[in-house]
């Protein structure tokens, strides 16, 4: 094909796309400032748009996990640093990102539908068939469940690529030899390809570096040792890959280093590659089989399934079409006949379907490499696109082939009209119910427009310096709420210059700080965030159970005397601390203010003490044979003060030994009890307090923890 004649049909296929993404999506009913998933992860897609549109980069925000800012470097978007930096350059032009992600997101379908068709017309199918092939990967019912939800994996538009990629390394017989795929330039191409695969998504590459070893495995012949020569060849593909994921991953490598390793960032366990597996049912289970008309037994059984199927990410996300049904079925079919050829194509597409599903299913290939390699790659059902195009492609290819055997050209206007016919009611019936603007609109636009209109009051009212703390406290990322994990993200949306409490990565210093202080009591609360710098609350009613915000907000009111904002959703709470928090920094003078304020910035953990026990009007707690006090300081001059009285279980006396920083103490503990007062200058950064003692372990049956000593009347920092 001549390069510009293939460029003038891209152009027209994207045009044409583009025209149909509108009309099937009702772009017309789209208010631009609106994401298309305002809820959910889409939520904190959002939030990582927005971080990109505020501070360049979604590394860090200072605008949220305040006093301390956040940071996502233990989160593994530098593997999806292709999109953000579409993000990037869409933002450049139009400074909002609610427009940039319906941009970006509308703008994908079309250039699916460009590299899918550009695939085939490479691989020899003409303009119809592979115009309409595209048309029924793009609007694959996968794309419309992912959403902008699951954004990064709705950008599925390498895959064609990725296939024939395969494809002309399955063709290829010239013998590799590194230096002349060096020397020749063309072959820049295949290294920016690699390279933009590698950051465009770790599940997409991972299944092209798999579909890749299948590739190499179906080429070579072990009894002809020329064509081993593949090895280097596929090694030298797999070497550019690693190199851009570490060189991607290089500001990663850099927080690891420098900081400790964090226990608290979430965990993917081998038993997930099971619990999100490819579920070979589903592929042919349509999310409209509900309004199937006659067909009462067969929905009964299909509900009772998907009732207790515990896999997968929701019915109809990896269904294929009736179309990618009948191409991986034919694949699967000639797996079973005997010496019967096939063009390579075909042949390619039946190796690669079949270790896809091999890989995916429950139980299947996936589970084990999880278990022995890696469970970082858990869910498997989203090879299901691979899979889907795998069909597609088939059915166009074997549709190619019919119609090159035709040679009436009636018959051949005939075969035309049926497979327009075919399929756009294919295309059709793969468009899920509630996917267009309208219904987003309908559903959305009522609580964006009362969280912007709720957020930009309280910045009116507390300008530029406004500090935020957010009730009720939740971990960030993952927190276990679901749909509602990103949720207090809304006042970062729809605010300038406001600091918000959310958003601080769990297990690193914001989130510590902003944990121990949702424990505190109400009163503790207010006083510590007042002195820290907080001067609103921000409380979403929604995100509590029973009511339980009521006994919150009447004593955050009787406190501090101020009668909330609410806004037109009734969700949202808001209370004006300024005068409160000007009542209680009134007893400070400066300097007493800078200290009390650094004190109450510090992170104190603990490691080998147990939780408070309370009886009556006494409080204690246990202790381990060794335990410590881990306080993180972020400024200079601060201090650390512990009192408390301390017992061992038995009268005889007992040692504890206490080391800060090489400075040793001895005490002498026994049942009668020892008044324990301790004052340490920190150092910014980590410091440890560490307690051993050799009293006898206290002899408690039924109770498993090892407890040694016990502090009663602990006081930290007061």
């Amino acid at each position: 094909m001549k390069r510009e004649k293939i460029l003038k049909e891209l152009i027209i296929v994207f045009i044409l796309t583009l025209i149909l993404t509108g009309i099937i999506l009702k772009i017309n009913y789209m208010k631009f400032e609106i994401p298309p998933a305002y809820i959910g992860d889409g939520w904190y897609l959002s939030y990582n748009v927005k971080n990109i549109q505020d501070f360049g980069w979604w590394f860090k925000n200072p605008n949220v996990g305040t006093p301390f800012g956040a940071d996502l470097y233990d989160y593994p978007f530098y593997f999806d640093s292709l999109f953000l930096f579409v993000f990037k350059i869409i933002l450049c032009f139009c400074k909002s990102w609610g427009k940039a992600i319906n941009i970006f997101y509308i703008g994908i379908f079309p250039l699916t539908s460009v590299t899918s068709y550009y695939t085939m017309r490479k691989l020899k199918i003409n303009k119809l068939i592979s115009f309409l092939g595209s048309l029924c990967f793009t609007f694959l019912p996968y794309r419309f469940f992912r959403g902008a939800a699951h954004f990064y994996l709705s950008c599925y538009f390498f895959i064609p690529l990725m296939f024939l990629f395969l494809y002309n390394f399955q063709i290829n017989t010239k013998e590799f030899k590194f230096k002349e795929f060096t020397k020749n330039k063309k072959n820049i191409y295949i290294v920016l390809f690699l390279f933009l695969i590698s950051i465009s998504g770790i599940y997409y590459t991972f299944f092209f570096c798999f579909f890749l070893f299948i590739s190499f495995i179906t080429k070579i012949d072990f009894k002809n040792r020329n064509k081993l020569n593949s090895f280097y060849e596929i090694m030298y593909y797999y070497a550019i890959i690693l190199f851009s994921i570490i060189l991607v991953y290089i500001p990663g490598f850099i927080h690891k280093i420098t900081n400790e390793k964090n226990l608290e960032a979430p965990i993917r366990f081998a038993k997930e590659a099971d619990m999100y597996s490819l579920t070979i049912a589903r592929l042919f289970i349509s999310s409209k089989y509900q309004q199937m008309i006659g067909f009462h037994k067969l929905k009964s059984s299909l509900e009772d399934y998907l009732q207790y199927l515990p896999r997968g990410e929701g019915t109809g996300v990896e269904y294929l079409g009736i179309i990618g049904i009948v191409g991986i079925l034919y694949l699967l079919l000639i797996l079973f006949k005997k010496n019967t050829k096939y063009n390579m194509k075909i042949n390619l597409l039946k190796n690669l379907n079949i270790s896809a599903i091999l890989l995916g299913t429950s139980s299947g290939f996936g589970l084990l490499f999880a278990i022995i390699v890696s469970p970082q790659i858990r869910a498997y059902n989203r090879i299901s696109v691979f899979i889907a195009f795998f069909g597609i492609l088939t059915v166009c290819i074997l549709l190619n082939n019919f119609y090159k055997n035709i040679n009436n050209n009636f018959y051949k206007k005939i075969f035309t009209i049926i497979i327009i016919i075919i399929f756009g009611l294919t295309i059709l019936e793969q468009i899920p119910n509630n996917i267009t603007y309208k219904d987003s609109r309908k559903t959305y636009i009522k609580e964006f427009n009362s969280d912007k209109k709720f957020v930009q009051n309280i910045e009116k009212t507390l300008g530029k310096e406004g500090m935020v703390y957010q009730f009720p406290y939740h971990k960030f990322p993952e927190g276990g709420l679901g749909p509602q994990d990103y949720q207090l993200f809304k006042g970062y949306f729809h605010s300038k210059n406001l600091k918000w409490s959310f958003g601080g990565y769990r297990g690193r210093k914001s989130d510590m700080w902003n944990r121990d202080v949702a424990n505190l009591q109400i009163e503790q609360l207010l006083k510590k965030i007042s002195i820290v710098g907080f001067n609103g609350i921000y409380l979403d009613r929604s995100m509590y159970k029973n009511n339980e915000y009521i006994n919150i907000e009447n004593k955050i009111k009787q406190i501090t005397g101020v009668n909330p904002c609410i806004s037109d959703d009734k969700k949202l709470v808001f209370f004006d601390l300024r005068n409160y928090s000007n009542m209680i920094k009134s007893h400070y003078t400066s300097e007493q203010l800078i200290k009390e304020r650094n004190k109450n910035l510090l992170i104190i953990s603990e490691q080998g003490i147990y939780s408070l026990e309370i009886e009556k009007d006494k409080k204690w707690r246990w202790t381990e044979k060794d335990f410590e006090f881990i306080i993180s300081n972020q400024n200079p001059n601060s201090e650390f003060s512990l009192e408390a009285d301390m017992f061992s279980g038995y009268p005889q006396d007992s040692e504890l030994l206490i080391d800060y920083n090489g400075k040793k103490q001895k005490i002498i503990i026994n049942d009668k009890g020892t008044k324990l007062k301790l004052n340490y200058k920190l150092s910014i950064g980590k410091n440890i307090i560490k307690f051993t003692t050799n009293a006898p372990k206290i002899n408690a049956p039924g109770d498993n923890r090892k407890m040694y000593l016990r502090f009663e009347n602990l006081k930290i920092n007061e």
